[in-house]
């Protein structure tokens, strides 16, 4: 039984703070068993991003702020802002609204 694994990253360079500010979020669905309901398998991993996406940002931004990072609350309000539009993304591809259905 083959299995694949698909994954999307992104790095952005941040708008504020100055320097080196990257943002690099990346979503991982592994293990696809490709004789098995992938649609279902899809779906099911989308779902527990999205429900694990919000702690994801939270620890993000407690780690931006417990380090020594200068101007770090310029860093999580970028960060927030890019979590939120990556969020927004991430649901429109999942709901198929800017991909042709391929299965």
């Amino acid at each position: 039984m083959a299995k694949v694994s698909v994954e999307l990253g992104l790095t952005l360079k941040m708008a504020t703070g100055g320097g080196f500010n990257f943002f690099r979020p990346s979503i991982c669905i592994s293990d696809i068993d490709i004789d098995g309901d992938i649609k279902d398998q899809i779906d099911r991993a989308v779902k527990a991003i999205e429900v694990s996406w919000d702690d994801l940002g939270e620890a993000m931004g407690k780690v931006i702020t417990q380090s020594e990072v200068t101007e770090n609350e310029s860093l999580l309000v970028e960060l927030g802002r890019r979590m939120t539009d990556m969020e927004k993304q991430m649901k429109s591809l999942a709901s198929g609204k800017d991909k042709e259905e391929k299965w």
